[in-house]
């Protein structure tokens, strides 16, 4: 995915291609097979360790870059869809994931070979990303999102708060997977397969809120810069905790792991906002945030596995949780804090839309998608009545902004942070906002607001 972003046009023509993606779906399962023929109990006594250990990196890079590809075209497809339906099909596929664990989990526990994997595992594991491959090929066969009109393919249209981003998700992932793979390494299987149903179960009740949120509200509820200031908080407490906590300290691990899905789910849905808003490549969007993402899993569970050990004989594991928490903790409010998310989602230009009017937006019937250039971007009726009363008062285009934020809530101070703008820009913005609506308090420019959307209910 990393690799992708720097041939972006050249990507994006091959994943345009109806049977790119198929292709990637086989080459994802060819690993898999690869992966499970030299395994302990088929190949692996019978081969050289040099051998066993080039197919195993063989097998992998096939899996990975398989579904690398069918990551992009999923973030192409995402990217093309308002905010709040990208929450509602992140539930989806959360209900997705569960249901296909639990059904392997279900199935025949037999195994070709006496102690080996399951046939319907492997099975599963083979044809789960064809499966996607193909799901991918044929979506362009049916009613589908309107394909967002990219404006700049380049990674100058992306602000610095989104490269501060991708230091934080390596970091957090690097790290919350160091942890996950030092307990799996020194754990039965059992033991892991239970904590593995209990992070699924918890995976399905988070979707079923997405959803429930997505659908019930209108959007106001969606505060995903708090969402991202929670999972850091939470994961930092549970690291620095691991060691001072020996009888449910593998309970704790698999929180630890369900902190970092929850953190999947935030950065995919940051991605495809990002994709909406900006009208930017998805391919660089998705190739650099979710590729940062995966190369963090990989270095942290490497590390996991074969260092972290050798680190705790060396300077004592407490010391070593603390410091792992510490470093969580100084990406999360000194290089990306919610203030920087906020900068992440300030309007590139006049006119354009903030994350705020994006998840205020109906959700789309289905077959719409990202309005094309010359449309406008279908809004709930928190968004129609602001540009009523825009309009019916000649407000500027900065003063809409000021007005949208005071009628949520906001003081100067977020408001100023939200848009880009000084504290004493917002205070004059404010004050003529106050005259030309002829209101003298926030709470009367509230009031007025609600009784505008009231109208257009």
């Amino acid at each position: 995915m990393l690799l992708a972003t720097f041939a972006v046009p050249q990507a994006r023509a091959w994943l345009e291609r109806p049977i790119a993606t198929l292709w990637a779906g086989i080459v994802s399962s060819v690993g898999v097979l690869v992966v499970i023929f030299i395994g302990p109990y088929y190949l692996t006594p019978v081969l050289p360790y040099s051998l066993v250990r080039l197919l195993f990196c063989v097998g992998g890079i096939l899996f990975g870059a398989g579904l690398g590809a069918i990551a992009l075209r999923c973030g192409q497809l995402y990217g093309a869809l308002p905010s709040r339906q990208v929450v509602l099909y992140v539930a989806y596929s959360q209900f997705v994931v569960g249901a296909s664990f639990f059904i392997v989990l279900g199935s025949p526990a037999w195994a070709p070979v006496p102690g080996g994997p399951s046939l319907a595992g492997m099975v599963a594991f083979v044809l789960l990303p064809l499966t996607a491959g193909m799901l991918a090929a044929f979506s362009r066969f049916i009613e589908q999102p309107t394909p967002t009109l990219v404006r700049d393919h380049s990674r100058r249209s992306l602000p610095k708060a989104f490269w501060k981003l991708l230091a934080v998700v390596f970091v957090f992932s690097c790290i919350v997977s160091s942890v996950y793979a030092s307990t799996v390494a020194v754990s039965s299987i059992e033991t892991t397969l239970a904590g593995s149903r209990l992070v699924m179960l918890a995976r399905m009740l988070l979707a079923l809120v997405l959803a429930v949120v997505a659908v019930g509200t209108e959007g106001d509820r969606l505060n995903f810069g708090k969402l991202y200031s929670v999972v850091m908080v939470v994961s930092v407490a549970l690291v620095a905790c691991l060691p001072l906590v020996t009888v449910l300290h593998t309970v704790l691990v698999q929180v630890v792991s369900l902190s970092s899905v929850v953190f999947e789910l935030f950065l995919w849905c940051i991605l495809a906002f990002i994709v909406f808003q900006r009208r930017t490549s998805a391919v660089i969007v998705f190739g650099y945030g979710y590729g940062a993402y995966q190369l963090g899993n990989g270095v942290g569970w490497l590390f996991g596995a074969q260092a972290l050990g050798t680190l705790f004989d060396a300077i004592g594991e407490a010391f070593a949780y603390m410091i792992m928490a510490l470093v969580v903790l100084a990406c999360a409010f000194l290089i990306f804090s919610e203030r920087e998310f906020d900068r992440l989602f300030a309007p590139g230009e006049e006119g354009a839309p903030s994350l705020d009017e994006l998840l205020m937006c109906d959700l789309a019937a289905d077959g719409e998608g990202a309005p094309r250039e010359d449309e406008p971007v279908r809004k709930g009726r928190f968004g129609v009545a602001i540009e009523a009363l825009a309009e019916a008062y000649q407000l500027s285009p900065r003063e809409t902004d000021v007005l949208r934020c005071l009628a949520m809530g906001y003081n100067s101070s977020t408001t100023a942070s939200k848009l880009s703008i000084s504290w004493n820009t917002v205070r004059t913005h404010t004050r003529n906002v106050y005259g030309k609506l002829g209101v003298h308090s926030q709470q009367e420019l509230i009031a007025l607001v609600d009784d505008a959307t009231a109208g257009e209910a």
